[in-house]
């Protein structure tokens, strides 16, 4: 059984939690160490590999929250929330809407704890068991990133890049110019972004790859799946 990652800000007032996970059988990791290092390299999703389930502290914000789920891809864990009161229902959709898939109350009874988990953990196990992640889905298909971007135009490439290398969770329209053209957005420029982020899609596809591994997030900017920026890390050590 994979352990349970508790991050917080305070060490001190999680013990209550860590004994009742404990008491049920689950292994317990308490820290605030993680939780920085998650916020400094939000690009290294790896940090939290290994766990089964990650409980984010009432001592975080859900505005932080949001930020780190940026990059930790949510169907790889039981992602819960602890508060100290239960959630009003407008509470209960913005935590839907973050992405968490549970919530727990400071002080709850083992028992329904107990169920609780058991329940949403076995349904993280069905979705690990039904989401397999393909790269090399054909004979052809590049078997590191450095083949598949020769396979890229120049400006494809420095997109592909820029997506990368980005210490940002989300990558701005506004940055992928500066990347590109060393220069501000303007129409045309904004219109070929568009179409970059298109072909790079496409090419990811034909290359093998089974998901959509560049998200667009409106209003925002583009993000690069955590998948991609693993198997990305693993060449770069």
């Amino acid at each position: 059984m994979r352990p349970i990652l508790i991050l917080t800000k305070n060490l001190l007032i999680e013990q209550s939690l860590q004994e009742q996970l404990q008491h049920l059988n689950y292994e317990v990791f308490c820290s605030t160490s993680i939780l920085k290092q998650l916020q400094n390299k939000p690009n290294q999703p790896e940090i939290v590999e290994g766990y089964q389930a990650i409980i984010f502290s009432e001592t975080l914000t859900n505005m932080e929250i949001r930020d780190l789920l940026l990059f930790i891809t949510s169907s790889d864990y039981l992602l819960i929330r602890k508060l100290v009161h239960k959630p009003s229902t407008t509470e209960q959709e913005e935590l839907n809407q973050i992405g968490l898939d549970m919530w727990i109350c400071e002080g709850e009874p083992v028992d329904l704890l107990r169920e609780q988990l058991a329940q949403q953990l076995a349904n993280v196990q069905k979705k690990e068991n039904n989401n397999v992640f393909f790269f090399y889905q054909k004979e052809d298909s590049p078997k590191t990133l450095e083949e598949f971007k020769k396979n890229l135009t120049k400006k494809e490439s420095k997109t592909f890049e820029c997506l990368l290398t980005s210490e940002e969770p989300l990558v701005s329209r506004e940055m992928l110019c500066q990347y590109i053209w060393n220069g501000g957005p303007n129409n045309s420029r904004l219109t070929q972004i568009s179409v970059l982020i298109k072909r790079l899609k496409q090419k990811l596809q034909e290359a093998g790859f089974q998901e959509e591994l560049i998200e667009t997030v409106w209003g925002y900017g583009y993000q690069l799946s955590p998948k991609l920026l693993q198997f990305y890390n693993q060449e770069l050590v």
